[in-house]
C-alpha cells in the first residue's frame, strides 16, 4: 500500500494511488506526475498533499 490520505470533506480514507488512478483519469497534471493535489474518489474534493 502506498500513502494513505483522508479528504478533508467526507473523511473517505483512500490510497493516493488508488485516487490518482480513478478520480484523476485524464488529468494532464497528474498523467505527468507534477500534481500537489489529490482528489477523493468518492466526494470528488480536490485538496493539497
Amino acid at each position: 500500500m502506498g500513502r494513505a490520505c483522508v479528504c478533508p470533506k467526507c473523511g473517505f480514507r483512500f490510497d493516493i494511488s488508488y485516487g490518482r488512478a480513478f478520480a484523476c483519469s485524464g488529468c494532464r497534471s497528474a498523467t505527468m506526475g507534477s500534481c500537489g493535489y489529490a482528489k477523493c474518489p468518492k466526494c470528488g474534493h480536490e485538496f493539497p498533499l
